[in-house]
């Protein structure tokens, strides 16, 4: 059985969201289902399409369904790559996202398997997942993100250039670390730094906001953190994240570059907009620029400390050998791959690529029709389709096209 029809996302608001059309995630859902009012004061985060049931995708065509159900009902349509090695009670195995950041998210990591089990047991309102979240961010727009650990020459030149962070830490702490350079005194520093009393790192931080604004930091690297340090100040200001400003690589990806996060690996995206896709899991740990729950020695422990240079983060796509109008996305995880297809407006009857998964396809820009057997509907910014396992359908771009695409491949 093979079937191929339109799904609804579920559209989020988040505090860091961009507000009402400024936000791509809403002018997506806006331009699918023009009866959206939008308040043009809300912030509109993300937009979710999947089977997880803090926000499943539904069936408009079937009164609402919830894709969840129709496939509970059809199992056969998620195809060999997921039922092989997935529970297929549990749907689709990754769930795909659109993000627009305004303001700067929680320093963060997602646990891996193990941990993620271990939590949910032991704090299920907070951590609602038993699944680790291996996640892939692929620019729309400029993105900016802290993501990965810097390497430690630089690491050092901050505890040496910016004395209030050795008076948070403490200077035996960072005499270990400079003395071994390993993962383990790396560690204990940054758990002192997160863990350090409100009542002796505000009044510190309070002196790094001041001079920065001053520019007594004359070092090449303080003055490259100057502008985004300041920024996330004014957002979260006398929040202890903002020391991982000089613990973190800082990216700004262009549209189409993208990161890929593993598990417990530390991260927090500062502004942008663009595609997400994740292991089929909502459970973030978190321990600053956020007002939501903080669980820091849990983060300082399941982190990885690994530390290279911001570039090393960047995940490179590969063009299709088969197929140059698509670029593919493919982490080293077994829930998900992303293809990014760009058609041109003279492109007719464009096939796509017939995969033994299930798949989630969102347009993101263009006009477009379909064919699926005798068939033939549009397609338009925001409209998203559900393809089953085995499905044969046909792109005929109206302009020029591009979409995402997600899908389990092994």
């Amino acid at each position: 059985m093979s079937v191929v029809f339109k799904i609804q996302g579920v559209l989020k608001n988040y505090d860091w969201g961009k507000i009402g059309l400024n936000s791509f995630a809403c002018k997506l859902y806006k331009s699918a289902f023009s009866d959206f009012e939008v308040n043009d004061l809300a912030p509109y985060a993300e937009l979710w399409y999947g089977t997880h049931p803090s926000g499943p995708s539904v069936i408009p065509t079937l009164g609402g369904m919830t894709l969840m159900d129709w496939i509970s009902d059809h199992p056969e349509c998620l195809g060999q790559n997921i039922t092989n090695l997935f529970d297929k009670t549990k749907g689709l195995p990754f769930l795909f996202k659109v993000l627009s950041v305004n303001k700067s998210l929680s320093i963060q990591a997602h646990p891996d398997k193990q941990t993620a089990v271990k939590l949910f047991e032991q704090n299920p309102d907070c951590y609602p997942d038993d699944n680790h979240k291996p996640e892939m961010a692929i620019a729309l727009t400029d993105f900016e993100a802290l993501c990965g650990f810097r390497p430690f020459n630089e690491i050092m030149i901050f505890l040496k250039e910016i004395p209030q962070i050795q008076k948070v830490v403490g200077k035996e702490k960072i005499d270990e670390f400079l003395k071994t350079e390993n993962r383990d005194t790396f560690k204990s520093l940054f758990r002192a730094l997160m863990t350090c009393p409100a009542e002796i790192y505000q009044p510190l931080l309070s002196e790094v906001v001041q001079n920065f604004k001053l520019d007594k930091y004359h070092g090449d690297l303080c003055k490259s953190v100057c502008n985004i340090f300041l920024r996330v100040s004014d957002e979260y200001p006398g929040d202890i994240g903002l020391f991982s400003i000089f613990f973190l690589n800082y990216l700004k990806l262009k549209c189409g570059e993208a990161i890929f996060l593993a598990a417990n690996e530390p991260h927090a995206y500062l502004y942008g907009d663009c595609i997400e896709c994740m292991a089929c899991s909502d459970n973030v740990v978190r321990a600053g620029l956020t007002p939501k729950f903080r669980d820091v020695y849990t983060l300082c422990d399941i982190l990885t400390y690994n530390c290279k240079p911001g570039n090393e983060n960047v995940f490179q796509s590969t063009v299709d050998s088969n197929d140059p109008l698509v670029k593919t996305y493919d982490p080293p995880v077994k829930e998900f791959t992303i293809d990014k297809i760009s058609l041109p407006s003279d492109h007719k009857a464009y096939p796509l690529k017939v995969i033994s998964s299930a798949s989630i396809l969102l347009v993101v820009s263009g006009e477009a029709t379909y064919k699926y057997q005798s068939e033939e509907q549009s397609l338009h910014p925001g409209t998203a389709l559900f393809i089953s396992s085995q499905a044969e359908i046909y792109l005929n771009p109206i302009s020029e096209l591009l979409i995402f695409r997600a899908y389990c491949c092994n």
